[in-house]
């Protein structure tokens, strides 16, 4: 029995062990092969031919290009290569961030216009800008035109050019790698969940499996509405937008709960109002946007600031505990909220600084690095919980049980007799069978010990046999034994008959014949009145020693 819970414990532990490990290979696969795909065939890059004219001069250009914004002024690129072969089809490029307009011929095919929901310029230069081409069209001027530069200069994108759905197909694989990532973690977020669930049902609560679902949660809902894919094609655009920055908003939350589990840091009620800030936070932030007063854009500093600052504060805490308790776990968590705190910092110095729009990504790469050393650590620190838990189960069952014939021993059974009397109003009647092998000191004198070993084991065997499937069996003592039998359904003649059926079986092929002493008494008198224990079992034992000298030497060698 003991082999086996072991041998299940190590299969649990292998499989969430091989489920992480299957998880980020997905990752790494996603990033290896997202370079290596593009539906080539069905687009083309529409990068030549495109010029603009200044004070009255044309010039001539190939995109992808940075051109300066002369006194603030809008910027018109001319292509006039499009003809009835791009009937129908669908030109797309970035550059919502200066307010661009797509038109053909003056019929405007896209416009960036903000919705209720404002974005800046960061968030909207991951958007992707598309406008489709008539199908009656026979030839054509191409025309974009920018109108709000971002510090004095335009940075003008690639511009493609194909058939609808190819030009879909190519703006989800540039989203793949970030769905791809945030569709890992929701898988990751049901591991630790199922992992949580099943430690607290096996009696091992780690309530940090919990935190870090919850944390995986809301990251992967954080990256799908924060891709440009979504944002894009959603039909509710503002929607996404907003459950984004509630899910940035609440990020740090599951990762100070998690902190609080480290070592001593439940201890710091700092960390409680760190998380308490984060819901005013967000909150307060609905309220101010709800109400028109601000835009949830105008507010991300304060979201910005408040995760710096607790993440570095968790790290800090986190370094205190290390120099205090310098244990592995402590260690590896420290270093990964470090690494998550300067991936943020940078990402943050990327966003407000340089305003560069993959900013994101950098943020995304420190959390991916962060869980990988989180669930790396909380799958160690669970395969330690359940080698220790295996062992005490093992320990506990040494305790508990005959290390020779596997039965109970004398221990769970005065504990029985001790907590019978709390319920022995349950039954009709509850049978006390002791029992003790004839001449078992014999057997040790003539034939050895290893035959009074087997001749024990083989009691032992036949009293399961006979007793097992109807109570509780026990060895008490070297050659005694006991049994107890909760509303027996057959009278003491028919049970001892058990018994005896089972020593038959056995001494018909064996070298040594086997006897058991058995004395048997009910825990109710015949009026029906509940006798005490001591009078119980004395009983039992009186019976079992007549029973014995009337054996007498009628079984001898």
């Amino acid at each position: 029995m003991k082999h086996n819970q072991r041998k299940r414990n190590e299969s649990i532990e292998i499989l969430l062990f091989i489920m992480v490990l299957a998880v980020f290979a997905a990752v790494l696969g996603i990033m290896a092969l997202g370079e290596k795909w593009q539906p080539v065939n069905e687009i083309r890059q529409l990068s030549s031919g495109w010029y603009y004219f200044d004070d009255g001069r044309r010039t001539e250009i190939t995109l992808p290009k940075e051109i300066k914004a002369e006194n603030e002024k809008p910027l018109i690129l001319y292509n006039d290569n499009i003809n009835s072969f791009n009937a129908g089809m669908v030109v797309t490029t970035k550059g919502a961030e200066y307010d661009l307009k797509i038109s053909l011929n003056g019929e405007v095919l896209y416009e960036y216009q903000d919705s209720a929901f404002v974005r800046n310029a960061q968030m909207k230069s991951k958007l992707d800008c598309d406008g489709e081409i008539p199908t009656d069209i026979r030839k054509g001027t191409l025309t974009l035109t920018y109108s709000t530069p971002q510090q004095g200069k335009y940075k003008i994108s690639e511009v493609f050019i194909g058939s609808g759905s190819a030009v879909t197909a190519c703006h989800v694989w540039d989203s793949a790698l970030i769905i791809g990532i945030a569709a890992c973690f929701i898988v990751l977020s049901v591991i630790s969940l199922l992992t949580a669930v099943y430690l607290r049902c096996r009696q091992m609560t780690d309530n940090r499996f919990r935190d870090v679902a919850l944390f995986l949660l809301i990251c992967g809902i954080w990256l799908i509405t924060d891709s440009s894919v979504v944002q894009t094609y959603s039909s509710h655009p503002d929607m996404v937008c907003t459950i984004s920055f509630y899910m940035f908003m609440m990020l740090a939350i599951p990762m100070l709960h998690f902190a609080q589990k480290i070592g001593k840091l439940k201890n710091e009620r700092i960390l409680d109002l760190g998380i308490v800030m984060f819901y005013v936070n967000a909150f307060i932030q609905g309220l101010l946007n709800y109400f028109d007063i601000f835009e949830f854009v105008d507010m991300l500093f304060v979201t910005h600031l408040l995760l710096w600052m607790w993440v570095l504060l968790s790290t800090f805490l986190l370094w205190k505990e290390y120099k205090k308790n310098p244990q592995r776990d402590v260690r590896i968590v420290m270093i990964a909220y470090s690494i998550v705190s300067a991936s943020g910092i940078l990402a943050l110095l990327l966003y407000w600084l340089f305003k560069i729009s993959y900013y994101g990504a950098i943020f995304e790469l420190g959390i991916l690095l962060f869980l990988i050393l989180i669930i790396a650590d909380m799958v160690i620190s669970l395969a330690g919980k359940v080698r220790y838990r295996t062992e005490m189960q093992a320990y506990e069952r040494l305790v508990r049980e005959d290390w020779m014939t596997g039965m109970q021993n004398r221990e769970p059974f005065e504990n029985m007799i001790a907590e019978l009397p709390k319920t022995v109003n349950q039954y009709k009647d509850v049978l006390l069978i002791l029992m003790d092998i004839n001449h078992l000191r014999r057997i040790n004198n003539d034939c050895g010990r290893v035959a009074g070993d087997e001749v024990v084991v083989a009691a032992a065997r036949c009293i399961e046999n006979a007793f097992g499937s109807l109570g509780k069996c026990y060895r008490t003592g070297g050659d005694e034994f006991a049994a107890v039998v909760y509303d027996p359904d057959m009278d003491k003649a028919a049970l001892s008959e058990r018994l005896d059926k089972e020593i038959r079986n056995y001494n018909r092929n064996s070298r040594y014949r086997l006897s058991i002493a058995r004395g048997f008494s009910s825990i109710r008198d015949e009026k029906g009145n509940i006798k005490t224990t001591g009078e119980w079992k004395y009983e039992a034992d009186t019976n079992m020693y007549q029973n014995k000298a009337e054996e007498g030497k009628a079984h001898e060698l």
